[in-house]
């Protein structure tokens, strides 16, 4: 192949993908646009480093403050007879544990609630507000909880009953009016009070 061959098959090939990405046109921006963007990046930096000083202070002054603590603990028991040592010892023992006695005991009172929260419906998520100081407050504050939402329960009901429209006169439950309301069942008692609210009200007074 000749030289002038060559250098056409030379100048015909295409060039890299690389070469093609270096020759692609960058963003220019206005003095203006890259003084505010300066000044954005600047805002950050200087509000990111005031961020780290802050922590560092914290951090340098948490470690101080509990260096010094435990010097002037190592002064305090410096200054003790062996017996008053071992009596400062079993205190801070005592504490301990009492810390930890009370840390099971709300376990317990937790699990306690949690064990008993279907007995009353009462929903998982509510059963940390409940948790008393002994297991019989749990319970009781259980079946005052589920008193108080079976009132709301029926009380929203009752509203609800009491606003639906009343049908007509023909059509009204046939309720003997010489009976009383615990004589009723349920859906007689449902029917009734939809239907003829008055009667409702006279039985139930009996």
């Amino acid at each position: 192949m000749s030289e002038e061959v060559k250098k056409n098959v030379v100048n015909t090939e295409p060039e890299p993908k690389d070469k093609e990405k270096t020759n692609e046109s960058k963003p220019e921006f206005t003095d203006e646009q890259q003084a505010y963007i300066d000044r954005i990046v600047s805002g950050i930096k200087n509000e990111n480093k005031q961020k780290m000083a802050d922590y560092e202070q914290k951090m340098g002054q948490a470690v101080e403050d509990k260096v010094n603590e435990q010097l002037a603990e190592r002064e305090r028991r410096a200054k003790m007879s062996a017996e008053e040592k071992a009596a400062d010892d079993i205190k801070k023992l005592k504490a301990k544990n009492a810390q930890l006695s009370a840390q099971i005991e709300q376990r317990d009172r937790v699990s306690f609630g949690h064990s008993i929260a279907d007995k009353y419906n009462v929903p998982s998520s509510m059963v940390g507000r409940l948790i008393g100081k002994t297991n019989e407050e749990t319970e009781n504050n259980m079946k005052s909880f589920a008193d108080e939402y079976n009132k709301a329960v029926q009380a929203g009901v009752d509203s609800r009953l009491a606003g639906t429209k009343q049908p007509q006169i023909g059509s009204q439950a046939n309720i003997d009016s010489t009976k009383k309301l615990l004589d009723l069942s349920l859906d007689e008692q449902t029917k009734l009070y939809k239907e003829n609210p008055a009667l409702y009200n006279q039985l139930a007074s009996r």
